[in-house]
């Protein structure tokens, strides 16, 4: 489903492909792109609109794994999607990494951000991680960053609500 190439000219899903051969030849298990960006969805505003931050009692400090910031770039009215562009990956506790990512970085361009994540193991996490930097350019990662495809993704009204 590409409604978008007008607008976003980075063909989302082509490199769904990459990604489902890798994670094909190198492990027995394995998670689709799909669903580690489309688990357990937030947002926050930027520190320009709201001082402070507090994810508050909905997740638990001790959830650790992979996780995703997101812009939502536009809309597709005829698919009823919204587009998301990822701004960065990481992995860790999520609940701290996501407070920290409020205060030091600058979301000032895109005002508000979603945020996915999924609960996994820091090896998978980081096996995760690293291979969306080797297929995705990520533009707020800075590290290992070596990807050169953008990583979209296509939400749902329920999503971003």
């Amino acid at each position: 489903m590409k409604c978008f190439q007008e607008i976003c000219n980075c063909s989302c899903g082509d490199s769904n492909e990459l990604w489902e051969a890798t994670t094909n030849r190198e492990l027995n298990s394995k998670l689709s792109l799909k669903e580690l960006c489309h688990s357990n969805i937030g947002w926050f505003s930027d520190k320009s609109i709201c001082d402070s931050y507090e994810l508050a009692d909905w997740m638990d400090s001790k959830i650790f794994g992979i996780y995703f910031l997101w812009h939502k770039d536009d809309y597709c009215p005829t698919h009823n999607l919204f587009h998301m562009k990822c701004l960065y990956v990481g992995k860790g506790q999520i609940k701290n990494r996501i407070t920290r990512h409020f205060y030091s970085k600058d979301f000032s361009e895109n005002m508000l951000v979603y945020f996915t994540y999924y609960d996994l193991p820091n090896r998978l996490s980081k096996y995760y991680e690293q291979l969306i930097l080797d297929i995705f350019n990520v533009p707020f990662n800075k590290s290992e960053n070596k990807g050169l495809n953008n990583l979209c993704m296509y939400f749902t009204q329920n999503e971003v609500d």
